[in-house]
């Protein structure tokens, strides 16, 4: 091969590596514009709902994940939209993005396995497997994420304005980390779907039918957006490897933070109508720990999150 075919296809690769990433961190970006909206939509049920109850475990993770967002939002603006950055600047934000991605998703897993576990009625069985789960699949992907980190290299180009652009990585070992996720999020779900046969069948309440709906809505958006990650991961362009990652933790934080507003709202309803029944003030429940607890006819008599 001459040197003008070699130039021509080096020209082309970079060209072609850098409309990939320009695509993918005008994605990233987009996902700040998509959680700046929910914030200031669900701020007020925030204020109403979350605010006045008692320090808990749930509320520590929400407030985390509420806020948090944001700052995990500068890092990957500080990797994605600064130009001019050296190989080795670049590998130290990719390096900061990428814990605090894991770290992001690990604390929306745990709003979802606290849900489990208060669907469960706190069973001790349950508790301990979701311990193990959480544990094994935490620990798992934050090792073949790392691993994963450290073989993506980054390239000095010889003209200037240009964002931290990879050139080399094992992707699979990505890839590998979202079947992870994906493996997890299928389980749960079918501890959810086993509970609400074998323990909850013969309820009719509102409360728990929005529990279980909204589990069901997480499932099915978070398998999606793991299984695109799997597919681009294994199947896309070298430039397109990290197209959805920033999408599903953005998502992750979003559902997760929203379901347990929707869940309080929902309990305070039924609080409520079951007061206005009683002919009492707000008998029909009370906040213990930050937990809704209700009478033990309720759907979750050890209390919802």
């Amino acid at each position: 091969m001459d040197v003008e075919a070699i130039t021509r296809a080096l020209r082309d690769a970079i060209i072609n590596g850098y409309r990939a990433t320009t695509i993918t961190n005008y994605l990233a970006a987009s996902g700040y514009a998509l959680v700046a909206a929910d914030f200031l939509h669900t701020f007020p049920d925030e204020v109403r709902l979350m605010w006045p109850s008692p320090l808990s475990l749930p509320k520590v993770l929400f407030f985390t994940l509420r806020y948090y967002i944001f700052v995990h939002h500068v890092l990957a603006a500080l990797y994605g939209q600064v130009v001019d950055l050296s190989p080795k600047a670049c590998k130290a934000a990719f390096w900061h993005l990428g814990v605090s991605t894991s770290l992001c998703v690990i604390l929306a897993e745990g709003i979802l396995f606290i849900r489990v576990y208060a669907f469960s009625g706190r069973n001790k069985k349950v508790l301990a497997w979701i311990m193990f789960q959480c544990i094994g699949v935490s620990v798992s992907s934050f090792i073949l994420l790392t691993k994963f980190m450290a073989t993506v290299e980054y390239f000095e180009f010889p003209f200037g304005n240009v964002t931290c652009m990879p050139v080399a990585g094992k992707s699979y070992l990505l890839g590998a980390v979202f079947a992870i996720l994906l493996t997890s999020v299928v389980v749960t779900m079918c501890i959810m779907g086993w509970l609400a046969y074998s323990k909850h069948r013969t309820f009719n309440s509102t409360l728990l039918k929005i529990f279980y709906r909204d589990g069901i809505f997480y499932f099915v958006c978070l398998s999606i957006l793991a299984s695109a990650n799997i597919f681009v991961a294994f199947a896309a362009p070298e430039g397109y490897k990290f197209l959805f990652v920033q999408t599903e933790a953005d998502i992750h934080v979003i559902l997760s933070t929203r379901m347990l507003l929707h869940l309080r709202e929902w309990a305070e309803r039924e609080t409520v109508v079951e007061s206005g029944r009683n002919g009492g003030g707000l008998g029909g429940g009370y906040y213990g720990n930050g937990i809704l607890y209700h009478a033990p006819k309720a759907p979750f008599p050890d209390g919802v999150p």
